[in-house]
């Protein structure tokens, strides 16, 4: 099956700036709730994850996704606490034991990578990027970031076991609304800055 959930989102055919955000119909199923709740301290280590290997997709996420929650929030007629939404991403889609045709996420922009989550037991499931001609292990345990407004990506059948994937994703149009920017690509200097950082303060810590 597939189920998405979103504490904020548009919906179909009412996706102008000027249109109200709303919850998903599934956000409010009290076992959705509960199983969000269980979820929240894994997702706070995600945002985590986010952070470091994407800084500013995580700024980004953390602005748009904080104001849209006070937005829903003050609608009287919102029927679930969108304020306790664990994630800096728009939304989340649970997928179990099904195949993904390839395709380009058409909600998303280049730099709003999706963060997927390969869970389940047992199953060698790999994932294709049709436009690089790679084919990635998708196994239990897998933490993939990918930018899939832009790749071609699909999960064929898999030999054994179950499949559960916890797909998350940022809206663009959410962002926009928001007026959030669209964050820039993350940049190998960054990262080589930073670990420049970290050696030049351990010297100096040394050295006293």
């Amino acid at each position: 099956g597939r189920v998405t959930i979103s504490p904020a989102y548009f919906m179909q055919m009412h996706e102008r700036i000027q249109d109200p955000l709303v919850t998903s119909a599934s956000y409010s199923i009290a076992e959705v709730q509960v199983w969000l709740a269980a979820l929240s301290t894994t997702e706070f280590f995600w945002n985590a994850i986010t952070a470091a290997v994407a800084p500013d997709l995580f700024q980004a996420g953390s602005a748009a996704i904080s104001d849209a929650l006070g937005q829903v929030s003050s609608n009287p007629n919102k029927s679930a606490a969108a304020s306790q939404w664990p994630s800096i991403f728009s939304g989340l889609e649970v997928i179990v034991n099904r195949v993904t045709l390839s395709h380009r996420d058409p909600g998303g922009a280049p730099t709003l990578y999706d963060l997927l989550v390969s869970l389940g037991i047992g199953h060698t499931a790999t994932m294709k990027l049709a436009d690089v001609q790679a084919e990635l292990d998708y196994f239990p345990g897998t933490i993939l970031y990918i930018a899939g407004k832009v790749l071609e990506h699909s999960v064929g059948p898999w030999v054994n076991g179950d499949r559960i994937v916890i797909a998350h994703f940022m809206k663009d149009k959410v962002h926009d609304r928001m007026g959030v920017p669209r964050p820039a690509f993350p940049r190998q200097s960054f990262f080589l800055e930073m670990v420049g950082k970290e050696v030049r303060s351990s010297r100096k810590s040394q050295g006293r």
